[in-house]
């Protein structure tokens, strides 16, 4: 004769339960859903204490609501790199690295970069292993990059946490910076440079707040990074597409009327339009690149546009010359700081001819 009545559960101990709720937790993810506590512990069995379901509890909530990261996001850092349990680290506002401590199970790593996905509205996975995007973490503003276990040989997936200001520092905290006022005053065509993490976007963000309110301003980018009041701004955040790209922006920018063009970072394609709109008259461009000096970044520049510009009559001694006549300032970042201002003379036989115009440096220098 059946039972008519349910045998009765076996209550799990700690590691048990934490691995049951483990699993629920995944069936959930699955369907692209974080449940609350609530509905979640319906889902739970039975354990054998009260302390029991308080860890499971404590886990839940890690996972979910990230204490955790909050107290790390409180100490003083520009960037917050999550390799592992194990192995993470901050980087301070002077360039030093420090470790940081991640208390977290090693099984619940990928859960919660996967819950933080979700969270985001980030479609991350192995057919999409890469995800990087501005979000608001406990009322301040990041950008976020995620990095698939699937690329790595050890399955371990990673994220990037950098720290974006919600309002643009003051021009003097970049050093020797009072030029640069003026520059932006006069509309100068200027290329910001530096490693990453040097304060190209930060500087970057101070000097559009110096553009007058009344101008037109389009500003580009691959990430949400510079954050602007400027009431009359146009913004445009690239795509996967060939449309959506930020040369077809470039392109389309042109076409709005602007009084200056921003564009956040230089890689490839996108030096072409941005080249040749200084060359049609446009005044004032603004943009980043990643580069080692202020004489490298003008390398940088004729090299990528040799590379993607389509025109093979044009000899890297034509694009140096093209450049050296539109672009006119390059201005060099370390440690965010303003390292050196260099104004462009021109150049001749593929060589750039520029002044050290830095406060502190003396006289013309060319190679």
């Amino acid at each position: 004769m059946l039972s008519l009545f349910r045998e009765a559960e076996v209550p799990l101990d700690r590691s048990g339960a934490l691995a049951h709720s483990r699993r629920l937790l995944i069936l959930s993810l699955n369907k692209g859903l974080i449940p609350d506590w609530d509905s979640f512990f319906q889902e739970l069995p039975v354990m054998e204490s009260a302390e029991d379901l308080q860890a499971i509890k404590d886990n839940f909530q890690s996972l979910t609501e990230w204490p955790f990261l909050q107290q790390i996001l409180n100490f003083e850092g520009t960037e917050f790199f999550f390799h592992s349990v194990e192995n993470s680290q901050r980087l301070s506002f002077s360039g030093e690295k420090i470790d940081i401590e991640i208390p977290l199970h090693q099984d619940d790593w990928q859960l919660w970069l996967e819950i933080l996905s979700i969270r985001f509205h980030q479609n991350w996975n192995v057919q999409n292993p890469f995800a990087s995007f501005h979000g608001e973490l406990f009322g301040k503003n990041y950008r976020l990059s995620l990095i698939h276990g699937s690329t790595s040989p050890h399955g371990i997936s990673k994220l990037m946490i950098r720290s974006l200001a919600k309002k643009s520092y003051s021009l003097s905290s970049f050093g020797e910076s009072e030029c640069l006022e003026d520059l932006v005053k006069n509309k100068k065509n200027m290329l910001i440079a530096g490693s990453t993490g040097s304060g190209k976007t930060s500087l970057l963000t101070t000097l559009i707040d110096l553009v007058p309110p009344s101008e037109h301003l389009v500003v580009l980018e691959d990430t949400y990074e510079i954050l602007s009041s400027h009431p009359h701004q146009t913004r445009l955040l690239s795509g996967q597409t060939a449309e959506t790209s930020l040369k077809a922006y470039l392109s389309y920018a042109l076409r709005l009327s602007p009084d200056r063009i921003v564009l956040g970072e230089m890689r490839s394609h996108e030096v072409v339009p941005f080249l040749m709109a200084m060359n049609t008259g446009h005044s004032g461009l603004m943009g980043t690149l990643h580069a080692s000096s202020a004489h490298d970044a003008l390398h940088r520049v004729a090299l990528l546009f040799s590379l993607y510009s389509g025109e093979a009559s044009l000899n890297f001694e034509k694009v140096m010359e093209l450049m050296c006549r539109n672009l006119e300032y390059v201005v060099y970042m370390e440690n965010k700081k303003v390292k050196e201002v260099i104004k462009i003379l021109g150049s001749e036989k593929g060589v750039a001819f520029y002044e050290n115009v830095t406060q502190g440096f003396d006289g013309a220098e060319i190679f």
